[in-house]
């Protein structure tokens, strides 16, 4: 009998600068502890120095990392190579993937439980409204959608801390591919992959955003008309978060310390 040589679930790191902030590196040695069973993929930009994430993973003796290397230009070349079937080939020997950027936080390894919910994608449900707002005024789909109450803010879900089934990415990304590149559907991926494909392709699950509330949120900029509100929204630890430091840095900061028990710069 042929051996399945499937695993199940990888972390995939996308890093694109040689000296990451102090606290992104903290947050990276946690990582490596907290899913030392799970295979991590450092997702690099084509000639990174990658020395202080070699540094890291030396003190923190994780077993299994490796790093794979990816060509993109900026924000928009990243959005663009997220939705492309190249990127989701390299890792169909995975079923899922969960995407963790340095600005994300995980604070419990409750992989397998949201693995087990048989989602396409689950990502972090973001309140940064101004953003979400300036997007859908790029369509006119969009616009009408919000109009009819058929769209909302909260619907959108950042892929910076998101699981993806590889093969249903891998799928759409083959599937749409030719309608992707003719159109501006992907100035965001993960609101292409969270709204967008789902108004296309009905069978793509994405988590309902009351399921994606305890998988992550992305508060709104602490300046923000409804940052405390949304903060106050919080009783329970997610399974992570992510913007922790652009977005409500004064609320996390206390958390990701008792969690990592190590200090975060001020």
């Amino acid at each position: 009998m042929k051996k399945d040589t499937k695993q199940r679930i990888a972390i995939v790191i996308p890093i694109y600068e040689a000296q990451p902030h102090v606290d992104e590196v903290v947050v990276l040695k946690h990582f490596f502890k907290l899913f030392h069973k799970y295979p991590i993929v450092f997702m690099k930009q084509e000639g990174l120095d990658i020395a202080v994430y070699e540094k890291a993973i030396y003190e923190t003796k994780h077993p299994h990392i490796s790093f794979e290397e990816f060509r993109w230009n900026g924000y928009l070349g990243y959005n663009q190579l997220m939705v492309e079937k190249t990127f989701y080939k390299r890792f169909l020997h995975y079923e899922y993937i969960l995407i963790a950027h340095l600005d994300a936080f995980a604070f419990n390894d409750d992989l397998e439980y949201w693995c087990n919910k048989g989602y396409d994608y689950i990502g972090s449900v973001i309140h940064n409204i101004p953003f979400v707002e300036d997007y859908i005024k790029t369509s006119r789909l969009l616009r009408w959608l919000q109009k009819k109450n058929y769209l909302k803010v909260s619907d959108f879900q950042n892929g910076g801390f998101s699981l993806r089934k590889v093969s249903a990415f891998y799928r759409s990304c083959s599937f749409y591919g030719p309608l992707i590149k003719r159109s501006n559907l992907v100035y965001s991926e993960d609101f292409f992959w969270s709204v967008r494909l789902p108004q296309m392709n009905p069978f793509f699950r994405v988590a309902p955003e009351s399921t994606a509330r305890s998988f992550s949120i992305e508060l709104p900029k602490e300046d923000g008309e409804n940052f405390a509100s949304v903060r106050d929204s919080v009783q329970s630890l997610p399974f992570g978060c992510h913007g922790w430091k652009k977005h409500g840095y004064s609320f996390w900061k206390p958390i990701l310390e008792k969690s990592m028990k190590t200090k975060l710069s001020d």
